[in-house]
């Protein structure tokens, strides 16, 4: 065992029970407890959709997105849910690297063939930074940006107001807003004076619910030069309402 080991046992990161040192990352019995999204999803944004002859989700449907295509590990629900809260706000920053695992394990296929030229975090305000000490979708992105051999452009975007819950809104309502939080950030403008702005980006966020968080994002991505847009998460909501 390792010094780090012995000061800071490895947990596992669906229950945060101690885990043996060697043993795998994850407890066996708690990944049998997750919902893996499948293979049957929306083709826009990768939720469950409820067989093969429902093309969009609730979601999706009837709506233009700014992004190709989005894929995720996992279905938002109960053991997952409660591993991800833990993540965001209890300072489980750890678990990030068995999150990425898993989504290069059910995913890595289309990660790889959509052929990103960066890897771009969803931003955080400043103020939840402060009182969270990281960006859980950066910490993320890191970490799929290590597996696929790419660059991270940690801050080409930037969240330049803090936004309530907007669980009343619409979706036109919560983007609108978002919009107006979001905006490029400082590499964004580096990168476009040095004619190097990325056209192919992978955009990550730790949970897709609406969708509504990664549509204003991709659509500030587009007013940089991006030309094609994917969405990855961990987690994602269910399509079938």
């Amino acid at each position: 065992m390792g010094l780090l080991d012995f000061l800071y046992p490895p947990r596992c990161p669906v229950c945060d029970d101690l885990r043996p040192v060697g043993e795998p990352v994850c407890h066996p019995a708690c990944r049998r407890l997750l919902a893996p999204v499948g293979e049957v999803t929306c083709i826009r944004c990768g939720k469950p959709v409820p067989d093969e002859s429902v093309e969009f989700c609730f979601d999706c449907a009837g709506r233009e997105c700014s992004f190709e295509r989005g894929v995720s590990a996992y279905v938002y629900e109960d053991e997952i849910r409660e591993s991800m809260m833990r993540f965001k706000f209890h300072g489980r920053e750890e678990y990030a690297e068995w999150y990425a695992e898993e989504l290069i394990l059910m995913q890595g296929a289309k990660l790889r063939d959509f052929r990103a030229d960066a890897v771009v975090p969803v931003p955080i305000h400043g103020r939840k930074l402060r009182i969270r000490g990281y960006n859980q979708a950066e910490v993320i992105a890191r970490e799929l940006a290590d597996r696929l051999d790419l660059p991270l452009y940690a801050n080409y975007l930037r969240r330049n107001r803090f936004t309530a819950p907007q669980k009343e809104l619409s979706n036109h309502e919560r983007i609108r807003n978002l919009m107006r939080a979001m905006e490029p950030g400082p590499q964004s403008k580096r990168l476009s004076a040095q004619k190097k702005t990325p056209r192919r980006v992978l955009l990550v966020d730790d949970i897709y619910t609406t969708g509504s968080t990664l549509e204003a994002c991709s659509r500030v991505l587009k007013t940089t030069g991006a030309e094609h847009i994917m969405v990855a998460s961990i987690c994602i909501g269910s399509g079938y309402v």
